[in-house]
């Protein structure tokens, strides 16, 4: 299993699983410890999977995914934010791959300069 987390200040953060199971803290989505992440919300949902993807969101299903596709849920103004402050578990059975923009709901603090 492998996992990568792409995340923009202010902006989105991508996360990509191949194959296995990976969890992602909330947390895992700042970019630095001036900004915190307190919830996160799926965008748009990119995958390709010779068997099942499943994202979890405390203990609850939120996405069951075959074949492949792609959502694009802000195209038209949703998101999915069910559970939106809990971990997301991501688990691609057998083969595959699936790509999550999701955008954030975050603090942030500006360092103080010359103290």
């Amino acid at each position: 299993m492998a996992y990568e987390i792409t995340n923009a200040l202010r902006s989105t953060s991508i996360i990509r699983v191949v194959d296995g199971t990976a969890t992602i803290p909330v947390a895992n989505l700042a970019v630095n410890a001036n900004e915190v992440v307190s919830s996160a919300s799926i965008k748009r949902v990119m995958w390709s999977t010779n068997g099942t993807i499943t994202i979890v969101r405390n203990t609850q299903p939120i996405l069951t995914l075959h074949g492949s596709g792609d959502m694009r849920l802000s195209d038209s103004g949703h998101s999915i934010a069910n559970n939106a402050t809990s971990d997301l578990v991501i688990t691609v059975s057998t083969s595959g791959s699936v790509v999550l923009e999701v955008t954030k709901q975050a603090t942030y603090t500006t360092p103080l300069e010359g103290m």
